[in-house]
């Protein structure tokens, strides 16, 4: 049975604690909309500490349908079921609740989450399934 998103984000939470800037339930956060010269210098720094944000990859849909806009994001703030969802919304430029739901049952897109944690990478690829976001790899 596959492992859903939410019990991941859970365990990750008790593992890591409540002050982990990576996992948890709060849909607050921030996209980071403009990329700057000092980016290169997150990735740098990134092997000694933790990332400034988790890079968003929106990847084509099951049926083959690719993202209308650019499919890859930098989010500050939690990684959860909400925020997935969302980058799909970005990427496939839904507009409305329906819209999105027949979009997610009938394509199943799979979202990609990276980010650094105390010098090490970490990759978590997740898909909905039809009725939830499940793990994909982690």
């Amino acid at each position: 049975m596959a492992k859903l998103l939410r019990d991941f984000v859970h365990t990750m939470i008790d593992q890591w604690g409540e002050d982990n800037p990576f996992y948890g339930d709060s849909n607050q956060g921030q996209l980071v909309e403009q990329w700057t010269h000092l980016d290169g210098l997150e990735i740098f720094y990134s092997y000694v500490r933790n990332s400034k944000w988790v890079t968003i990859t929106v990847m084509p849909t099951e049926t083959g349908i690719y993202p209308e806009k650019q499919s890859v994001y930098r989010w500050k703030g939690y990684i959860n079921e909400y925020i997935a969802e969302t980058a799909v919304w970005w990427a496939f430029e839904l507009l409305t609740e329906q819209e999105a739901k027949k979009f997610l049952i009938q394509n199943k897109p799979a979202v990609k989450f990276q980010f650094i944690r105390l010098g090490h990478p970490y990759e978590l690829i997740v898909k909905y399934d039809g009725y939830n976001w499940v793990i994909v790899e982690e």
